[in-house]
């Protein structure tokens, strides 16, 4: 019977044993989440330093222009007058919609180097004329905006001298007089993006731009429900060069 109950004292010591490891274990758990958590800030520090560096280094480049750049204008002061022929639904249901915007644009050439000519593009939009079918009786009412895009960016293909195609993008806001497409919001985003030519004097001091562009407004999921509005957009306009 002596061996018996030795037996059966020995898985006693053991759960004795095996809590005391647990209970070991559980104690040091929060001295391993803290190094974890100390590691995974180490890293992304880390990987936010060579970032920064990376765009510090590139800016350095971008706007270092070599001196044969100093041929072409760098400032570009651009007006368009656009206005919408089509609702597209990329984005957005809105049907019957209307959209008329006038454009202050100005460009900074960051690059250039041929085929290819890089400009960054702040856009300023003191009118914004939106018809909108969202109205308490059904009829296409009309709203009065301002607004504009801080960022944005025009790419031009330079091989040629009078004509350039060229592409443009760009994101911002517009805040309107009233609510706008059956929501409680009157602040939304914008989004556009197009392309055209612009004709050249001989000079290339100015041209003429005619173009279409894609145009993206919403409220980005803020307000109660978000139907936005997508044109189809033509203009036309005119560019000086400094």
């Amino acid at each position: 019977m002596a061996p018996q109950s030795g037996q059966a004292a020995y898985p006693k010591h053991q759960t004795k044993r095996d809590h005391r490891t647990d209970f070991s274990n559980l104690r040091s758990l929060p001295c391993i989440l803290a190094v974890r958590d100390q590691t995974r800030q180490c890293t992304f520090r880390n990987r936010v330093s060579v970032l920064l560096a990376a765009i510090v280094i590139g800016m350095f480049f971008v706007t270092s222009a070599p001196a044969q750049e100093q041929q072409h204008g760098y400032s570009e002061y651009t007006d368009w007058f656009g206005g919408a022929f089509e609702n597209g639904h990329a984005f957005s249901s809105t049907v019957g919609g209307r959209n008329y915007q006038i454009e202050s644009r100005y460009e900074r050439l960051m690059y250039w180097n041929e085929p290819f000519a890089v400009r960054w593009v702040f856009d300023l939009v003191p009118v914004a004329l939106i018809g909108d079918r969202y109205t308490y009786d059904g009829h296409r009412a009309y709203a009065y905006g301002v607004g504009g895009s801080p960022v944005g960016a025009q790419v031009n293909f330079v091989h040629f001298h009078r004509v350039e195609p060229f592409l443009t993008s760009g994101g911002g806001f517009l805040y309107f007089n009233h609510r706008m497409f059956g929501t409680t919001q009157q602040f939304n985003f914008t989004a556009q993006l197009g392309g055209g030519v612009q004709l050249f004097t001989p000079n290339r001091h100015s041209a003429i731009d005619i173009g279409y562009k894609y145009h993206h407004i919403s409220n980005a999921n803020l307000g109660n429900r978000n139907p936005g509005l997508d044109s189809q957009m033509l203009f036309v306009g005119v560019s000086l060069f400094r």
